[in-house]
């Protein structure tokens, strides 16, 4: 079975957290702030995405 696109980005950007804080708390590189929160939007946005299909589901 292929994965609907929302299966697929709903684990990115938890993964792409966890790169960041490290890379940015271990300054590794320089990482501007706007990007960590562009990316905690996104996960949020796939939580509650994935959250509402649930949701659907159920009912």
């Amino acid at each position: 079975m292929s994965k609907k696109i929302i299966d697929r980005i709903y684990g990115l950007p938890f993964s792409l957290i966890i790169l960041i804080l490290l890379a940015k708390y271990l300054d590794l590189f320089i990482i501007p702030t706007w990007v960590l929160m562009v990316v905690i939007c996104w996960g949020v946005f796939a939580f509650l995405a994935e959250a509402l299909k649930n949701r659907k589901k159920k009912v």
